[in-house]
């Protein structure tokens, strides 16, 4: 027989799917009988239960029978609705080991209890699943002040505990990679500099026992290189984030119970969190003492003794393949470092994500802020990566070139940009390109660099308008002092002609370098790998590349490619 507001009982109004089915349930088949018995204090509880939002649920009496609201049932998946009306020992066999006496210790002591994130291996969709739980148990009292049921508010929180533990998985992960590094890293934290982390290489330069040196600040642990301007360099990386680069710098290190100038190449970079605050430093070291001291033997040798030149070169093309193989290392490094870092960045993106809408209803505006400022920053950390890896694929020539149809390349490009094209409403026009000899794939990401140049440093109130042009011309026609030695060869000059933002004509060669860029990353997006990319494919082509432009008149784009 259902039962209605009307029929006397209002503590059973509203609530969604659970109150429509309590109230239809015979209840007087079960131990709770009808529901004109039951107690004050539960029928208060049920009203509460109906009409809260947040998973709730009630054990009542010795059977301790199972009332729950629209919220729990989620969490009960096959389980409901069986649930309702059953004991809460048969509800949760599986797991009645571990909440069966939390239960039993209200209903006995009368004290409330509470577990956070709880491992429970519950029974909901036919199979035992891993899950976890944030929950209390209360006593609710009956008539005359005795215990007689449980009342327990509970959120599942499966999904941030184990967002959590892949985010801290992927911590690890990055480390891993510092640790097994072919060339010595490390990361220092704080204006003391204090050593997080360093590989085995990054000991061994510094002349220390790795064992104990862990958590001193670096110019204690390696007092040698204090007061040598290591400390000045470092704390501008921490004060402006910008990084700083060294080639064949000295410095003071143990070596054999002694003191010695070693010289060394560094990088240091800025480590930010998620709030863009600078906290540490990460520096990447090679020693290349052996190589600066043979080049200056070298050098001593070619201006002291002349007659000894066959010897020189012998030493020189010996050194030079030293550095040769440890430029290869260190761009194997590269790769393998870019590469390997994909996937950890993919998980930070995909489980913080996931911890952001498991918490949402939680957080307030500045921690929702927090979370997507940690998302865009990874997400440019992901293209760095890609941009990253095209560069090391690009500084490896293929083995053969081939004829390749650059019309047939452009026209792939306009495919692949064919949504930013229409997003901006660019014009693009195309004259007749030749056939060249070269590497496919490369010579399409020449253009696709280029085109994609012109449209992202577009002027925001102006259609952008991109012209690809190409005619033969000779070395001697060419206003760069390269071509005064090739008078007479023969080269395509494709020009990119836009009319972008355009640049000051003293910034032309820089913008071919690494990580270089004229404009922050708040006015126009980027890596500042793109053109040093092009550059690196029309080197690879034994080609030039250069450009013209203006402030607020647009750049062109000159690529010459033999004939």
């Amino acid at each position: 027989m259902a039962l209605t507001e009307a029929d006397g009982f209002p503590f059973l109004s509203g609530g969604g799917e659970m109150g429509k089915l309590i109230r239809t349930k015979d209840w007087s088949t079960t131990a709770l009988g009808s529901p004109d018995s039951w107690p004050s204090s539960l029928r208060s509880s049920i009203s509460i239960l109906l009409n809260s939002q947040f998973p709730m649920f009630i054990w009542w009496g010795p059977e301790e029978i199972t009332l729950y609201n629209d919220a729990y049932r989620l969490i009960l998946g096959e389980k409901h609705p069986k649930a309702l009306g059953a004991p809460g020992s048969k509800v949760w066999s599986e797991i009645w080991n571990i909440v069966g006496p939390l239960a039993e210790r209200v209903q006995k002591q009368g004290e409330s209890n509470w577990a956070e994130d709880q491992l429970l291996y519950i029974n909901r969709r036919g199979f035992l699943e891993e899950s976890y739980f944030t929950f209390s148990y209360s006593p609710m009292l009956n008539e005359v002040g005795g215990i007689a049921g449980v009342f327990c508010a509970c959120t599942e929180t499966t999904e941030k505990v184990l967002a959590t533990r892949k985010l801290k998985e992927s911590e690890q992960s990055l480390r891993k990679i510092i640790l097994q590094a072919p060339v010595a890293m490390c990361i220092l934290r704080g204006e003391n500099f204090v050593i997080e982390v360093a590989n085995e290489k990054m000991f061994e330069l510094w002349g220390v026992a790795s064992k104990g040196v862990v958590g001193l600040p670096l110019f204690e642990a390696v007092v040698e290189a204090k007061n040598e301007g290591y400390e000045e360099l470092m704390t501008k990386v921490l004060t402006t984030g910008k990084p700083v680069v060294g080639r064949e710098q000295p410095v003071s290190l143990p070596r054999n119970g002694r003191v010695e100038t070693v010289f060394i190449n560094f990088s240091y970079e800025a480590i930010r969190e998620l709030d863009n605050t600078i906290t540490g430093v990460m520096a990447m070291v090679t020693d290349v003492t052996e190589q600066v001291i043979a080049r200056r033997k070298i050098e001593d040798l070619v201006s002291n003794r002349t007659e000894e030149l066959a010897k020189v070169n012998e030493a020189l093309m010996k050194t030079n393949r030293e550095l040769a193989s440890s430029n290869a290392k260190l761009e194997e490094f590269a790769y393998a470092a870019s590469h390997d870092m994909k996937e950890p960045i993919r998980k930070v993106i995909v489980f913080s994500d996931r911890l952001k809408n498991s918490l949402r209803e939680r957080m307030n505006e500045t921690e929702i802020s927090l979370f997507e400022r940690m998302e865009k920053a990874t997400q440019r950390m992901g293209l760095l990566v890609d941009d990253l890896l095209m560069f090391s694929h690009v500084s490896e020539k293929p083995l053969e070139m081939e004829e390749v149809d650059l019309n047939k390349k452009f026209e792939n490009v306009l495919a692949d940009l064919e949504m930013l094209i229409e997003e901006k409403q660019a014009l693009i026009a195309v004259g007749r390109l030749p056939t060249v000899r070269g590497y496919r794939r490369q010579l399409q990401q020449l253009f696709q660099n280029l085109i994609g140049n012109a449209l992202k440093y577009s002027k925001p109130d102006t259609r952008p308008e991109i012209t690809l042009t190409c005619k033969v011309v000779k070395g001697d026609e060419i206003p760069s002092a390269a071509m005064q030695e090739l008078p007479e060869r023969s080269f395509y000059q494709v020009e990119v002609r836009d009319n972008g933002i355009g640049f000051e004509q003293k910034y032309a060669e820089n913008i071919f370098g690494i990580f270089q860029r004229l404009h922050n990353k708040a006015e126009y997006e980027g890596t500042g790998v793109g053109l040093s990319i092009a550059r690196k494919v029309v080197e690879n082509h034994n080609g030039y590349i250069w450009a013209n432009s203006q402030p607020g008149k647009g750049s062109t784009f000159h690529v010459l490619l033999p004939v």
